[in-house]
């Protein structure tokens, strides 16, 4: 998941779809991009499977290549092992491209069984290390998860090297750990904690 990620839309908790991409953002693209969906409730698979087929047959027609998947979804820590299982019928609707998540830190303490359902279910599970654009503490569940499975990755609000010197001292790791940024516009002012 190298590429830029675009968020291409929201569905809502009551199921009412809002598109957010602006088509002009991905054109002239020679990387790969990946295509993220906003869930605010888990809705009918068949649903979003129908908005992402579109967007990919969109983004064929243009030239412009689709490397990845992503569900933003803050589900419930109770709710993990529905999410997985939704995850796993997502797959089935023949999305032509694996399926990753992002994921709360929280998920690894509150229900490390659910949590170890939904990495098993998805490509990757890219754990969010802020909540709004202050930094979340690591903590040993979520380290031993890093070393345990290659498709557990981070996500930081902005760069932050004091987290990553830390995390990189915590665990021994023999592959390449997938780091997304979500935001460079306020990033010159260190992280909060």
């Amino acid at each position: 998941m190298s590429g830029p990620r675009f968020l291409v839309g929201t569905f809502e908790d009551g199921g009412n779809y809002v598109a957010h991409l602006n088509v002009q953002d991905t054109f002239n693209r020679k990387e790969p991009i990946g295509l993220v969906w906003r869930l605010e409730a888990l809705v009918p698979t068949y649903l979003i499977g129908k908005e992402i087929k579109s967007a990919l047959n969109f983004f064929s027609d243009v030239g412009v290549h689709v490397e990845f998947l992503v569900i933003d979804y803050d589900s419930p820590s109770k709710g993990l092992y529905a999410y997985a299982d939704w995850i796993d019928v997502l797959r089935s609707e023949q999305l032509q491209l694996p399926v990753s998540v992002t994921g709360l830190v929280s998920w690894s303490l509150d229900n490390p069984d659910g949590f170890e359902l939904l990495i098993g279910a998805a490509e990757a599970v890219s754990v969010q290390l802020y909540q709004a654009s202050k930094r979340v503490d690591l903590h040993d569940n979520l380290l031993l998860a890093i070393e345990r499975y290659d498709n557990v990755n981070i996500s930081l609000y902005c760069p932050d090297t004091r987290l990553l010197d830390y995390l990189f001292k915590k665990v021994s790791i023999n592959r390449p750990l997938d780091i997304g940024i979500f935001d460079g516009s306020s990033c010159n002012n260190p992280p909060k904690r």
